[in-house]
């Protein structure tokens, strides 16, 4: 009976804390206050920018293309004969100075046919001298003979007074002197100089080597300028002076060529000189030819063979602009970012697109703040942030 009523006594207790707890729970729910509600910020989207004015602008026309030489001569034996002589300049690569001795041929046989060859002139020139004795004689015996028996026999005749044999001894002269002419001129040839200051590109010849009239020695080219074919679209030429094709005047437009060579970027300042014969039939592009003199006055040189990069300086535009090629919109638009932060969709006249760039013309106002952030949701008159400026 007693542990009946002890455990009765539990249950009790158990149900009056549970209460008092549930009380107690309640009465903390009720005295908490609601949780505020806070207004959604929405913010404005973040855009970088740049700041663009309005100014004197060079459009500037890319290409690319090979050096190639100014002159470019292979060198032949002009007669037959054996190599006597070969300098040490004519090898691949060699350079040289205009006149510079590059080759002789054995000239013995040459210098004994000049000397036949004015012996002929001095065996020619007496019997000339001797038949005109003789006809002067002969003349000296009618012109006697008339005045001896009083009669006028008139001029002597041809064969008396030797006029076919001066005739005959004045063309063997002739020939004569031609022939010591071309001894000369074939001494003078056994030797082989340069005809402009250049370098070898190849040479095929060795010392002592017998070469027959005509054979290839070297082939030479000449340092004094080279060339580079650049091909450019037709539009771009309106902008740039090509002699004798958009200029009337010698002086084309300045170009600078820049190349990786020997391991460093150099640049050259070149000129346009001329235009092609022809535009190209495949592509439709205009081959303008740039010269740069004095190619090899620095080292490393701009040698031959060289693709390089030119960019030619074309015509100034007085007021433009110019801006990264990315912030030009679909429909020659831009966006720009007035004073009140808001978004404006500005239409520009587009002079051209050059590489990365894209020049304006007219150009837009100094200062203009030019939006480069690409957005996917873009209205006009939108509230933009600038990067960097929040604060």
């Amino acid at each position: 009976m007693a542990v009946r009523k002890k455990v009765m006594w539990q249950i009790l207790v158990v149900i009056v804390l549970l209460a008092a707890g549930a009380a107690a729970l309640a009465a903390f729910a009720l005295s908490k206050k609601p949780p505020s509600r806070k207004k959604a910020v929405i913010m404005s989207p973040m855009v970088r920018t740049i700041q663009v004015g309005s100014g004197p602008r060079q459009v500037v026309v890319h290409g690319e293309g090979t050096v190639t030489p100014l002159s470019q001569a292979i060198l032949a034996a002009e007669v037959a004969g054996q190599a006597e002589f070969v300098s040490p300049k004519l090898v691949a690569g060699g350079a040289f100075k205009k006149g510079d001795l590059l080759l002789r041929i054995q000239q013995k046989d040459y210098e004994l046919a000049l000397t036949l060859a004015e012996a002929k002139v001095k065996a020619a020139e007496t019997s000339l001298s001797t038949t005109k004795e003789e006809a002067a004689a002969a003349r000296e015996e009618w012109r006697l003979l008339d005045q001896d028996d009083g009669k006028d026999r008139g001029e002597p005749p041809a064969l008396l007074v030797k006029e076919p044999q001066l005739a005959q001894y004045q063309a063997s002269l002739e020939a004569a002197r031609a022939e010591v002419e071309q001894a000369r001129v074939n001494l003078a040839r056994t030797e082989i100089r340069a005809p402009f200051d250049g370098r070898v590109a190849s040479e095929s010849v060795d010392l002592g080597q017998y070469l027959s009239k005509g054979a290839t020695v070297a082939t030479v080219f000449s340092i004094e300028a080279v060339e580079i074919n650049v091909y450019i679209e037709d539009r771009d030429l309106a902008w740039l002076l090509v002699p004798g094709l958009t200029s009337r005047g010698a002086e084309g437009s300045p170009a600078v060529v820049k190349a990786d060579f020997a391991g460093q970027e150099r640049s050259w300042q070149g000129r346009v000189v001329r235009a092609l014969g022809r535009v190209n039939q495949s592509t439709r592009l205009v081959g303008v030819v740039v010269r740069v003199d004095r190619p090899y006055a620095s080292l490393p040189p701009l040698a031959m063979g060289v693709f390089v990069k030119v960019a030619l300086q074309g015509n100034t535009l007085p007021g433009a602009s110019l801006i990264p090629r990315a912030a030009l919109r679909e429909g020659d638009v831009v966006w720009t970012v007035g004073p009140d932060g808001k978004l404006v969709f500005t239409k520009v006249k587009v002079a051209r697109l050059q590489g990365s760039q894209a020049l304006l013309d007219p150009g837009l106002p100094q200062g203009t703040e030019v939006v480069t952030t690409n957005l996917r949701e873009v209205s006009d008159g939108m509230k933009v942030r600038l990067a960097g400026r929040e604060g």
